[in-house]
């Protein structure tokens, strides 16, 4: 986090903003508590990781430490795994949720949350994981492709 006083921001805001692109500027001020400026963007995912993280947190207490279990009660669309994904799904979140909120990043936890989601919501639509198709070890004639 950058730092600058709030006299350097009314003389100089060019120069103090950009800083911007690295993260959050702290403007210090003597009369009063200091000022924080930060992008949208990453108050976005401050809010919503907060949000999630405490969520699932409170969830996860509920049922007396099973992920899945919260997980499950949480989001009615983790009906659309199987019991493998569904543990997957909740050994993932269960390392991001509890790392994310001692570091007070979010980034990750919101990541893998949509990319859970969005599978579920494609399962929802008929798509499936398929085995892979085994090829012949040598070529093969056909009559007509």
């Amino acid at each position: 986090m950058s730092t600058a006083t709030f006299t350097d921001l009314l003389r100089k805001p060019k120069e103090v903003l950009a800083h911007i692109d690295e993260g959050q500027v702290r403007i210090t001020r003597r009369d009063g508590d200091d000022l924080v400026i930060l992008r949208g963007h990453d108050l976005d995912v401050l809010e919503n990781g907060v949000a999630l993280s405490s969520r699932l947190i409170r969830a996860i207490g509920r049922n007396k430490g099973d992920v899945a279990a919260a997980l499950t009660d949480l989001f009615a669309w983790t009906g659309e795994f199987t019991p493998g994904e569904l543990a997957a799904y909740a050994a993932e979140i269960e390392q991001l949720v509890y790392a994310a909120s001692e570091l007070g990043t979010f980034e990750r936890l919101l990541r893998a949350q949509q990319e859970w989601q969005e599978t579920a919501l494609a399962y929802a639509m008929g798509m499936r994981l398929v085995e892979p198709i085994e090829l012949p070890a040598a070529p093969v004639r056909v009559e007509r492709p």
